[in-house]
């Protein structure tokens, strides 16, 4: 199923997790394809000088960097929506346990509780990857 649409059986309490999180990801496509024209356009060679050519691949690395973590965003987007769509939003996977509506409210991605993910975070894991899964 497709996580942008819903399936009609959203719980009303996640009504506008599900409405904030479409818009997020309509917002971060339009960032991610604005970022993937910037980077389509060659890299110029011959004649330009040397600090240049350094300084505009710098810049396609910084852009090529901003889009790796725009497409994790909306992997972790698309999955909130999709548990929405499942019924399990609001479930955190490591523990089974509600999260907190504050935490949902900040952080409407997030499939993790607050105590789970400084628990990943502790053990090594990177709790702001963690929340995007």
């Amino acid at each position: 199923m497709d996580p942008m649409k819903s399936s009609g059986k959203i719980d009303p309490r996640w009504a506008w997790h599900f409405a904030t999180l479409q818009t997020l990801r309509e917002q971060l496509i339009r960032v991610r394809d604005e970022h993937r024209s910037d980077t389509s356009g060659s890299v110029e060679r011959g004649g330009v000088d040397p600090a240049d050519r350094a300084t505009d691949e710098v810049g396609r690395e910084v852009v090529m960097a901003e889009l790796n973590a725009e497409e994790a965003e909306l992997t972790a987007i698309d999955a909130a929506l999709q548990r929405i769509n499942d019924g399990t939003y609001g479930i955190c996977l490591q523990t089974e346990k509600p999260i907190s509506a504050d935490r949902l409210r900040a952080v409407p991605w997030t499939p993790y509780s607050r105590e789970a993910a400084a628990r990943l975070e502790q053990a090594g894991g990177n709790a702001a990857a963690a929340a995007r899964k």
